[in-house]
């Protein structure tokens, strides 16, 4: 292992504020992924985290500055199941 990995290795990822949205089909997280990219709502796509229940395994993560984007832009295409605060 090089000196820059074993740095990167003991050293943990800082957690921020993030904004989850969570959905029940893959087809609507993938639509919101799609709809976001074409706002240009910051954002990706994560594993749904552990902490929410729902039906499917993807969620949108955003930072909390682009959540009133996204509501404004994106919400009323797609189906959500719930949004979320929570560090990530």
């Amino acid at each position: 292992m090089s000196a820059g990995g074993a740095a990167a290795a003991g050293s943990a990822r800082r957690r921020r504020p993030r904004v989850v949205v969570a959905f029940d089909s893959t087809h609507e997280a993938l639509e919101c992924e799609r709809l976001c990219r074409e706002a240009g709502v910051a954002g990706r796509l994560i594993p749904t985290p552990v902490s929410i229940r729902a039906d499917c395994g993807l969620a949108w993560a955003m930072p909390p500055a682009s959540h009133g984007e996204f509501e404004r832009l994106v919400a009323p295409g797609v189906t959500c199941a719930g949004t979320y605060e929570l560090e990530l």
